[in-house]
C-alpha cells in the first residue's frame, strides 16, 4: 500500500434515518418525558447524535405519532407513545448495539438529573431596568409547592443564586414551612 498515508482520516459513520429514529425512541424510553433541551444535552453528552439529526428524527417521529410533544414554559416536552414503543420493539436491532448500550448506561443518571431539574428549577430573567430576577421553584408532581422571585443587581449574583438553588432548595423550603407553621421558634 505504497503512497497511502497512515494519517488519512477514516470516514465517520453517519447514522441512517431508521437508526436516528430508533436511538431517539430508545433515549425517550430510558429517560422518560424530557424537554427538547434536555434530550439535546443527553444526546450530545453521550456522543450519540448531533442536534440536526435529533431534530430531524423528532419531527418525523412526532409526525408519525410515535412521539408526543407538549408545550412547556420555554421548551417542548417529549415522550414516547405506545406506537413509538411498538416501533422500538420492531426495529431496535437496526441501531448500533454500542449506542443502545451507552443510552442504557448513561440514562439513569441523566434521568435523575432531569427529575431534579423539574423539582428544583431556577432561571434568570433580565428586565428592562437592568435588574436580574431569579425565578426559583420547588415542584412536586407538576405542582409548584414554592415559588420565589428575587430581584438582584448583577448577572453574576443572579447566576450564583440560580446555580446554588438545587442544592439548597429543600432546606429553604423546610425552613419556611417550619417557621410559618410555628414549629421552630427562635
Amino acid at each position: 500500500m505504497k503512497g497511502v498515508s497512515i494519517l488519512t482520516e477514516i470516514p465517520q459513520h453517519r447514522l441512517g434515518d431508521v437508526e436516528r429514529k430508533v436511538l431517539t425512541l430508545h433515549a425517550l424510553q430510558v429517560l422518560g418525558e424530557c424537554s427538547n433541551l434536555q434530550l439535546i444535552g443527553f444526546m450530545a453528552q453521550t456522543d450519540i447524535m448531533n442536534y440536526f439529526d435529533l431534530q430531524t428524527a423528532l419531527y418525523a417521529l412526532r409526525d408519525a405519532g410515535q412521539v408526543a410533544r407538549s408545550l412547556q414554559a420555554a421548551d417542548d416536552l417529549y415522550q414516547i407513545t405506545p406506537a413509538g414503543l411498538e416501533t422500538l420493539a420492531l426495529f431496535s436491532a437496526r441501531a448500533p448495539q454500542s449506542a443502545l448500550d451507552i443510552i442504557l448506561q448513561a440514562g439513569p443518571d441523566y434521568r435523575a438529573r432531569i427529575h431534579l431539574e423539574r423539582e428544583k428549577s431556577a432561571r434568570v430573567i433580565h428586565d428592562q431596568t437592568n435588574e436580574y430576577h431569579v425565578l426559583m421553584q420547588v415542584v412536586e408532581q407538576q405542582m409548584p409547592l414554592l415559588s420565589i422571585n428575587l430581584s438582584l443587581p448583577t448577572a453574576e449574583l443572579a447566576a450564583q443564586f440560580r446555580d446554588r438553588w438545587p442544592e439548597y432548595a429543600q432546606a429553604i423550603y423546610d425552613f419556611i414551612i417550619d417557621r410559618l407553621a410555628g414549629e421552630r421558634e427562635g
